[in-house]
């Protein structure tokens, strides 16, 4: 029987079966007069791929650190020869920086809530989603993002994170100003400082995230907090939790 080589990352019928289970499957179906089975090949398009490296290189980096994600670990998780990488990347640099914008990426949807267009109702509920986030596995992107965070100066990458944290803030800083010009939010509020206050609750959920502080989302300790914070925004007569 001709078998033809497996694009790696590929699914088949047979996945994973040594070549001689696999004759044996053939066998077998040959017996009961079925087509045997042929290997396939699958081939992904240029942009699925390069997202399943990425989400390759997030799992590595939230399980080893960003020190200890090496090319072959983030090849081994994605599924694909070294090589491959390069098609995509120039290095390993490249690939921490993609994967850190895709945690942007994921940072801005947690404020995106659809048909909502109360600013400080959706500052309210993008802090339940936030919170609701947290109990899923690797808190969505909490858990890669601290550990970025958390990542040496000799890496390189300080200058990209802290620019990612600002630009949180500058999301968040939008809101208000948008919340305000619309009489949804207090006219003399601090837009720095509410905003501000917003992140900060969000990264210790992303903290205790990290710890496994699971308890502490179910119970929603963070809600307490964040709706005294955005009350005390509230304009008169508005909407208070």
């Amino acid at each position: 029987m001709r078998s033809s080589s497996h694009d790696e990352g590929a699914s088949c019928p047979c996945k994973r079966m040594s070549v001689l289970s696999l004759s044996m499957c053939s066998v077998d179906k040959i017996v009961a007069g079925q087509d045997p089975v042929k290997p396939c090949r699958r081939t992904l398009p240029p942009d699925e791929r390069k997202r399943q490296i990425v989400d390759a290189v997030r799992h590595v980096v939230a399980e080893h650190g960003v020190p200890n994600t090496t090319v072959s670990r983030v090849a081994e998780a994605a599924g694909v020869a070294q090589g491959t990488l390069y098609l995509y990347f120039r290095n390993r640099t490249e690939m921490l920086l993609a994967a850190l914008d895709s945690i942007w990426t994921e940072m801005q949807g947690v404020v995106e809530i659809p048909g909502e267009t109360n600013e400080l109702e959706r500052l309210r509920k993008g802090g339940l989603k936030h919170n609701e986030l947290m109990t899923t596995e690797l808190g969505g992107f909490a858990v890669p993002w601290v550990e970025f965070i958390a990542a040496p100066a000799g890496m390189g990458l300080r200058g990209a994170v802290g620019e990612t944290q600002r630009r949180a803030f500058r999301k968040l800083r939008e809101i208000v100003e948008s919340g305000k010009a619309n009489g949804q939010i207090r006219a003399d509020v601090d837009s720095d400082q509410l905003a501000w206050e917003w992140l900060m609750l969000a990264w210790a959920e992303n903290i205790a995230c990290l710890v496994g502080l699971t308890e502490f989302f179910e119970e929603r300790r963070s809600e307490p907090l964040r709706s005294m914070i955005l009350d005390d925004a509230a304009p008169e007569g508005g909407c208070r939790a």
